[in-house]
C-alpha cells in the first residue's frame, strides 16, 4: 500500500500528550510533537488526580501536527488513542468532565475496596479502577443526574472527537469486565454501588468508533472521514511497536515500570492475578504482567547524577556481585505477586552509587527473564523477544537484558506507544490483519547480542536472586521445573565462550 496515505498516533502519557504522523506504507514517521499535561497532584495520602484537560491538549497536539505535515494533512486517514490504564473522571452524558481524573495509583477507594472484596468473595485491590468507580458513585447526591458517566482517560478525547462514548475492553480490563463477550460486570458494579447506565459501551480493540466531527477536523486541519479507531493501553501498544503480535513474540516494556507480553490462542491467567490477558484486535490474547522494577528504582537514594557515565561505568565493571530486586518502593505484581515486597539489594558490604547502579541494571534484566519464564510456565512461549520503552535508549542496558537472556533480543526503529498506536489505527483502516500490518510498518533499528564474556557471572547472579527469593516466600518453584531452552536460550547458550 504505497499510496501516501497518513496515521495518526496519540499517547496519553501521565506527564505529556505524545503524537506521530506515520506512512501507511512503510512506516516512517514524518512527523512528531508532544505537549505537557498537568502534573498530578496528591490532595491527601493515597490520592492522585489529575486536571481533566487532555481533550484540549489533544487538540493543540494535532493541530501543531497537522502544521508541520502542511499539505500533507489531507493524507491523514484514521488514529487511535493509547492511555495507561485505569485512569478514570465522571463526566456528563457528552463526556465533559465534571471533576478530576482519578489515576492509576489512586487508593481513595480502598475502603470501599474492602467491602466489596468482603460481599464479591474475591479480592478487589484498593487502587482498582473498580474501587475508584465505587467512589466516584458514592459521591453522587440520593437521586443522581441521569447523564452522570464514568470515563477512562482516552473516552475524553474519543468522544471529543466523535461525539461517541465508549470505552474500549483493553483500557477497561481492569474493571473486571468480560473481555471477550465485551461485559461491564453487573454483579460487582452492583456491589460497588455502580449504576450500569453511568458507563458507556465497551468495544473492542481496532473497532472504528466513528469520524473525527466536521467542526473538529476543520479546527484541526484534518480532511473529512478522518477514522477515530479504538485503541489499547500503553503498554499494549508499546508491543504493538515491538511487532510481538504473533505468537512466539514477546516484548519487554522497560520505562519506569517493566512490562512483559506475548501471545497466545486462547486467555491465560495465572500465579494470583500476577499474569492477565488483553483481548488484541485480531481474536488473539495478550498474556502478560507488570513489575513494580524499572528504570524508576535508578533515581532511588538520590541516583547518580550522570546516567551516561554510569552505565559506561557498568560496562567497565561488569556483572554485579550484589544480589538486587529493584523495587522503588513497597509491593511486587509480577513475576509474582506480593503487596509485602521491598527493594532488595544484598552484599558483603553497602555499594557506592555506581555500584548500585549496575546492581539494579542487573536486577531488571533478571526481572525481565523471571517474568518470560513464569509466561513460559503457563504456556506462552518466547522465541523471539523484542525491546521497547525509554530505558532502551541505553546501549549498557540493552546488552545486559541480552546476556541474562542468553540470546539476542531486537530493539524496533520507533519503540513507542504513540507509534504502535499509529499501527493499531493503519490496520483498522485499512482492513488489513494487525500482524501483517506490523510485519510491514515495524523496522528493527538493531539486534542486541549477548556479550559472551559476561554469561558465567550474570548466570550466577540470577540463580543467587532466585534462591534469595524463595528463602523470603516470595516465589515459589514453578519456573525452574520447566523445559526453557525455546524461552531463555539453553544453558549452553547462556554459556557459550
Amino acid at each position: 500500500m504505497n499510496d501516501g496515505g497518513l496515521v495518526l498516533g496519540i499517547d496519553l502519557a501521565t506527564a505529556a500528550v505524545r503524537a506521530l504522523a506515520v506512512d501507511l506504507a512503510g512506516g516512517d514517521v514524518v512527523a512528531a510533537t508532544s505537549a505537557p499535561l498537568p502534573l498530578p497532584v496528591a490532595p491527601r495520602p493515597g490520592e492522585q488526580e489529575q486536571e481533566p484537560v487532555h481533550a484540549a491538549v489533544v487538540r493543540s497536539v494535532v493541530r501543531t501536527l497537522t502544521a508541520t505535515l502542511g499539505t500533507r494533512a489531507a493524507a491523514v486517514r484514521a488514529l487511535t488513542v493509547t492511555a495507561t490504564s485505569g485512569s478514570v473522571v465522571a463526566t456528563d452524558a457528552r463526556g465533559v468532565p465534571a471533576g478530576p481524573v482519578l489515576m492509576y495509583a489512586d487508593q481513595r477507594g480502598a475502603d470501599r475496596a474492602r467491602r466489596i472484596s468482603a460481599s464479591a468473595g474475591r479480592a478487589v485491590g484498593a487502587a482498582s479502577t473498580l474501587a475508584r468507580l465505587s467512589w466516584l458513585a458514592a459521591q453522587e447526591p440520593a437521586a443522581p443526574s441521569p447523564d452522570r458517566r464514568y470515563l477512562h482517560v482516552p473516552d475524553l478525547v474519543v468522544a471529543d472527537l466523535t461525539g461517541r462514548l465508549v470505552t474500549d475492553t483493553s483500557h477497561a480490563l481492569k474493571a473486571g469486565i468480560d473481555p471477550a463477550g465485551a461485559r461491564w460486570p453487573e454483579d460487582l458494579l452492583a456491589m460497588a454501588g455502580v449504576p450500569a447506565t453511568a458507563l458507556p459501551g465497551l468495544v473492542h480493540p481496532g473497532t472504528v468508533v466513528g469520524d473525527v466531527l466536521p467542526g473538529a477536523a476543520a479546527e484541526l486541519a484534518l480532511p473529512a472521514g478522518v477514522q477515530v479507531v479504538a485503541g489499547m493501553t500503553d503498554g499494549c501498544t508499546a508491543q504493538i511497536a515491538a511487532g510481538a503480535v504473533a505468537p512466539g513474540q514477546t516484548a519487554g516494556v522497560l520505562g519506569t515500570t517493566l512490562v512483559l507480553k506475548g501471545v497466545a490462542a486462547e486467555e491465560v491467567t495465572g500465579f494470583a492475578g500476577a499474569v492477565y490477558s488483553h483481548l488484541g484486535p485480531d481474536g488473539l490474547w495478550w498474556p502478560g504482567g507488570a513489575s513494580n522494577t524499572g528504570a524508576g528504582v535508578l533515581g532511588v537514594d538520590g541516583g547518580v547524577p550522570d546516567l551516561a557515565a554510569a552505565d559506561a561505568d557498568a560496562a567497565r565493571r561488569g556483572p554485579s556481585p550484589w544480589i538486587a530486586y529493584p523495587l522503588p518502593g513497597t509491593g511486587e505484581r509480577f513475576p509474582f505477586a506480593r503487596p509485602d515486597a521491598t527493594r532488595l539489594l544484598v552484599g558483603a558490604r553497602p555499594p557506592s552509587s555506581l555500584e548500585r547502579h549496575r546492581a539494579w541494571l542487573d536486577g531488571v534484566a533478571y526481572v525481565e527473564r523471571l517474568g518470560l519464564e513464569r509466561l513460559a510456565a503457563l504456556g506462552v512461549p518466547s522465541t523471539d523477544h523484542r525491546v521497547v520503552g525509554g530505558a532502551t535508549r541505553s546501549a549498557v542496558w540493552n546488552r545486559i537484558r541480552a546476556c541474562v537472556l542468553g540470546r539476542p533480543v531486537s530493539r524496533p526503529a520507533e519503540p513507542s506507544s504513540a507509534f504502535g498506536a499509529a499501527v493499531q489505527a493503519a490496520a483498522a483502516s485499512s482492513g488489513a490483519p494487525l500482524a501483517r500490518t506490523a510485519a510491514r510498518m515495524v523496522r528493527p533499528a538493531e539486534v542486541v547480542e549477548p556479550d559472551p564474556t559476561e554469561a558465567d557471572l550474570l548466570e550466577d547472579g540470577y540463580q543467587r536472586l532466585l534462591v534469595e527469593l524463595r528463602r523470603r516466600g516470595w516465589l515459589d518453584e514453578t519456573p525452574a521445573d520447566q523445559d526453557l531452552s525455546t524461552t531463555v536460550g539453553t544453558a549452553s547458550q547462556r554459556r557459550a565462550p
